[in-house]
């Protein structure tokens, strides 16, 4: 235990020390995601696109029943999820930057000058405490069949359901949708063939929205730009054991309780786990989600297709990489908007109760399809689009079997365009933050 003390100390040492030397004054974006899972330091980021991990999830067990003739197997009933808080710096920001209020998932967030998009999707606020996301997930079934509420509240939730406000002209409020993270049933029709309907987290992506399951508490670029969730219905198939996965669904396009055109989407999977230590994901969406008013625009099309590797080099050391490549077209006489990224994910684990991890993101979004940090002028018209190059280093003490988690982290942005700063413009960032989660 002194060991654990010891080394707490020195990243709350290092935390404080960083925020102290920044300056008094500053110079003036749209995978299904793992469930919760047991308690337990979060060494490396199981991909998005694991189904098992919602098939079994552990969590605190409430009450098992066992019921007559004609349904042999028990139900079960499970509980689970975290609540989490954190303090950050902007060193490149020079007040508070949640300015505006009520904050709408986008407005104040403003790690840019006063004229651009905001520089962080999450963890925008600086300068203060703030809630990260507050969850709690209920599931009830067997083996053959599930019933899932998973609920979560908080400035994160608001951020991942930001299509689901409601509001007229005053703008968006919060609703009971925004509290929806999934909420679906699932079944198994044959051996090795499932169906699920509702609401469920996307495939897509590396990272997920539970900051624990995640070697960094900052989420990345290529998770911040989304998409976070489907409204629809998929078919899950493995074979060989689990070794191989299959999976396609239709769905009211990306982020999307109430479709917003009469097309859908239409999302894939294919996973190859051939050991346990190391598995590959190649995901897909694609479908019309340009039009409105009820109707899809003539031509259009939208197509986002990802990468997900990771693999346990030892007991020790955990490696992943995500690669993802999308465009947006409008309409036929519109010429398609591309983005893409990159990121690699490194975590060293030398007890079951310290983990280091670091994170290299690349995101492209010059072609202004995502919103990515466009500079603007003063009447909000785009001058610039963006990329970014993000660093990301991260300590994490688990204590009490991972219940409870600190996490001291700093990163680095840089922007090709300068965007960051409360005053003169910048091309980077320095954040320094500390996260608590406490997992239950």
């Amino acid at each position: 235990m002194k060991l654990k003390s010891t080394a707490l100390m020195a990243s709350l040492t290092f935390f404080a020390a960083a925020v102290s030397a920044a300056p008094k004054k500053a110079p003036p974006k749209p995978a299904a995601k793992p469930a919760v899972t047991a308690p337990a330091a979060p060494v490396a980021a199981a991909p998005a696109a694991a189904p098992a991990a919602e098939e079994a999830p552990e969590g605190l067990y409430l009450k098992q029943i066992k019921l007559g003739k004609g349904f042999e197997k028990d139900i079960y009933l499970k509980m689970g999820g975290y609540v989490d808080a954190y303090y950050a710096y902007h060193f490149s920001s020079g007040a508070d930057t949640r300015a505006a209020a009520p904050y709408d998932g986008y407005a104040g967030g403003n790690l840019g000058t006063s004229t651009a998009s905001t520089g962080r999707v999450f963890e925008s606020a600086g300068q203060q405490f703030s809630l990260g996301l507050i969850q709690t997930k209920f599931e009830v079934g067997n083996e053959d069949w599930q019933v899932v509420a998973d609920l979560v509240h908080g400035p994160n939730a608001e951020q991942t359901n930001f299509n689901n406000f409601r509001g007229g002209a005053t703008g968006p409020t919060s609703t009971t949708s925004t509290a929806i993270k999934q909420a679906y049933i699932s079944a198994k029709l044959i051996d090795n063939l499932k169906i699920t309907a509702g609401q469920f987290g996307t495939h897509i992506g590396y990272e997920v929205v539970e900051s624990y399951q995640n070697p960094n508490y900052m989420l990345g670029y290529l998770f911040g730009y989304g998409p976070f969730y489907h409204t629809g219905v998929k078919l899950d198939y493995t074979l060989f054991g689990g070794k191989v996965g299959l999976m396609g669904g239709v769905v009211n396009g990306w982020d999307l309780q109430y479709d917003n055109n009469k097309d859908k989407t239409i999302i894939g999977q294919i996973s190859l786990k051939p050991t346990s230590s190391f598995s590959v994901f190649i995901n897909y969406a694609g479908g019309n989600e340009s039009g409105t008013n009820g109707v899809g625009a003539t031509g259009g099309m939208r197509h986002i297709g990802d990468l997900v590797v990771q693999y346990q080099v030892t007991k020790m050391i955990k490696v992943g990489i995500n690669v993802v490549y999308g465009e947006d077209k409008k309409d036929t006489n519109t010429a398609a908007a591309t983005w893409g990224g990159a990121a690699g994910y490194l975590t060293v684990a030398p007890t079951d109760w310290l983990s280091f991890s670091y994170r290299a993101d690349y995101y492209d979004d010059r072609k202004g399809a995502r919103g990515l940090l466009a500079v603007k002028d003063s009447t909000g018209a785009v001058i610039a689009n963006n990329k970014v190059l993000g660093h990301t280093l991260t300590t994490t003490i688990a204590m009490y079997g991972g219940h409870f988690l600190i996490r001291p982290e700093v990163k680095y942005d840089l922007a090709e365009n300068a965007i960051f700063g409360a005053g003169a413009a910048q091309k980077n960032n320095v954040t320094a933050l500390i996260a608590f989660t406490g997992v239950y």
